[in-house]
């Protein structure tokens, strides 16, 4: 009963914390088709490619801080230290992070001509505009982190859904209206996070003084610095191949790509907001006798919501995106020759979010060395499938290269905090989700081939396979659904 109860608070957290990180992580997937609608597959792939830029710098901009922002925070014991914290921490940050950008600002030309991008000039303005927004996304971060610190979860959702509505409606306003270009995505986050930002200042004003600790940063810095590594390589890992494909190939592809890729944000979302709440829930289990049991659970329950996910969204992703809805598809038509990647991204993000559950052990064991000894060899094993898959298989091969290296570094981790932190998961229950989801996914492809109909048809045939999906995994008692829907409840 209280394995059951925990589930349930893990889930709660997940489900609010979620719901910021979706706001702020969905705007792209839910203006697909406005971008699909008005910029080319060129123009997309040159902005996926200086927006993968920016994932990286970002690791470089925040030196870690983040991370041992929490940490320290959380362990201070008074307003003061935890003012003298945040407020040094926010101080250090602007002022690295201006002359971090003016650098930026100022080498745009020669950056660009290093990637050798289709259109030198825009790429530079491009890079040009990317640096004002490193500057902003670094700083307006820090006071979102003090809600999270301070378990405001109601704030924190509310300030997301500021950000969030505030950049729908630029994007709107300088595409549709204003007729810009590709760099109007970057407006719209800029313009968003800077209202957030100062609205956020306001919110957290009795933690802001007008003093700099040096020392403050020195434990910061010094705490935070591994992180940097372990970052860029999770970073390379997730956006190397949007470069791969620029080199073999060229933007054209890299847009395609990105934009089915973007079909699979749903899945990255849940993983995301997972993430967010499972290592600090791990931590607070390590005082409770029953707390290998518990993320035993956990575990059985995050996988079978994986599959689920996996399943639907496969069968569905491609009826759904062609349905034309007042003169709009949700992806254009010039993009549907990147579809077969879906089913392969969703899986890749699914292992991503089990490899998280596995490496909570070596944070709890204090062996974090071996996360970064793990995520190299990830990074160096996505750089051969790179080099071999994507020539001959083009998107597919990108696709199958990040899957491929998380399944590698899942088992790893798995082993290692095994021999670590032994848990017994419930394998037996796991492989026949596992069984079930790979002939309901498979039977799906077929059937539908087999019989070539419209698409209403095809939903109509898919959604008979996943209703007899979820018969079978509660008639084998596999998860019972009744406890599942229990989770909703207050």
């Amino acid at each position: 009963m209280e394995t059951k109860s925990h589930v349930k608070k893990l889930f709660s957290q997940t489900v609010i914390y979620g719901f910021g990180i979706i706001l702020n992580k969905s705007v792209n997937f839910i203006l697909l088709p406005i971008y699909t609608r008005y910029f080319p597959p060129e123009e997309i792939g040159l902005f996926t490619l200086i927006q993968s830029i920016s994932l990286f710098l970002g690791i470089f901009y925040t030196f870690g801080v983040e991370t041992s922002f929490m940490k320290f925070f959380i362990d201070a014991k008074d307003v003061k230290t935890k003012s003298y914290i945040y407020s040094s921490a926010l101080s250090f940050l602007t002022v690295s992070s201006l002359i971090l950008s003016l650098l930026f600002f100022l080498n745009a030309e020669n950056i660009a001509s290093l990637f050798n991008f289709y259109d030198l000039s825009k790429s530079k303005f491009l890079l040009q505009v990317l640096s004002v927004l490193m500057l902003v996304d670094t700083i307006y971060r820090f006071p979102l982190l003090l809600f999270r610190a301070e378990l405001d979860s109601k704030t924190y959702a509310y300030v997301n859904l500021l950000t969030f509505v505030v950049n729908i409606l630029c994007n709107i306003f300088f595409i549709i209206i204003l007729e810009k270009g590709i760099e109007s995505i970057f407006y719209s986050y800029i313009i968003s996070v800077t209202v957030t930002f100062f609205v956020a200042l306001i919110l957290t004003k009795k933690y802001l003084i007008l003093i700099f600790s040096i020392d403050k940063i020195k434990e910061l810095l010094k705490y935070g610095n591994k992180f940097v590594y372990i970052g860029i390589c999770i970073i390379l890992i997730d956006m190397s191949d949007r470069f791969f494909l620029k080199y073999f190939f060229n933007e054209s592809i890299v847009g395609i790509y990105w934009a089915n890729y973007r079909l699979a944000t749903v899945m990255s979302l849940v993983i995301a907001a997972f993430k967010f709440s499972w290592t600090p829930y791990f931590f607070n289990l390590s005082s409770n006798p029953d707390n290998k049991k518990i993320i035993s659970t956990v575990f059985t329950y995050f996988v079978f919501a994986g599959l689920t996910m996996f399943l639907v969204f496969s069968v569905f992703m491609e009826q759904l995106v062609k349905i034309r809805i007042f003169g709009y598809e949700f992806l254009n038509v010039d993009y549907w020759q990147g579809l077969s990647i879906v089913p392969v991204v969703l899986l890749a993000y699914f292992f991503s979010g089990v490899y998280s559950i596995f490496n909570a052990a070596p944070f709890f064991t204090n062996n974090t060395r071996s996360i970064l000894i793990i995520t190299v060899i990830g990074l160096s094993v996505n750089i051969i499938f790179n080099f071999l898959l994507i020539p001959p298989f083009k998107m597919t091969g990108a696709a199958l290269s990040t899957l491929i290296t998380y399944l590698i570094m899942l088992f790893i981790i798995y082993f290692y905090s095994q021999k670590i932190y032994r848990i017994n998961y419930e394998w037996e229950k796991i492989l026949k989700l596992g069984v079930l989801t790979l002939i309901f996914f498979t039977g799906s492809y077929f059937i539908i081939k087999k019989i070539n109909t419209n698409s209403l048809s095809e939903i109509a045939i898919n959604l008979a396979l996943v209703v007899f999906y979820f018969f079978l995994v509660n008639f084998l008692k596999i998860i019972e659904l009744k406890r599942v829907s229990m989770l909703w409840k207050k």
